[in-house]
């Protein structure tokens, strides 16, 4: 598994204040404005950049174990090689209790 870079509050701090200046500029500016439109821009790119880092972002699939049973496995996509952290008795590799097995991101950088 891993651990998260930022706090839980980080994405928030980063996009609101994006989104409050986007609707600023809409009524300021108007919709033909090309300036609200850039900063909905950067905030839609800073969204799917912090989803995509973060570690709580999975994607479900399943595995045949060597006994033959098939469990759901969750990867998140991106993960940091300084942010992982062994779980459970053989590293998490066994079913966790939430009944999904955690194996290695994706990308691990």
């Amino acid at each position: 598994m891993y651990n998260r870079l930022w706090p839980r509050w980080v994405p928030f701090a980063v996009t609101l204040p994006l989104t409050a200046l986007f609707i600023a500029m809409v009524v300021t500016r108007g919709v033909k404005s090309l300036t609200p439109w850039i900063i909905l821009v950067v905030d839609a790119i800073a969204l799917i950049v912090l989803a995509i880092l973060d570690p709580e972002v999975t994607i479900e699939t399943h595995k045949v174990l060597l006994d033959g049973r098939l469990v759901p496995v969750r990867r998140p996509i991106v993960g940091f090689k300084r942010c992982e952290r062994e779980v459970g008795v053989t590293g998490g590799y066994e079913v966790r209790v939430d009944g999904f097995r955690y194996e290695e991101a994706y990308f691990r950088i």
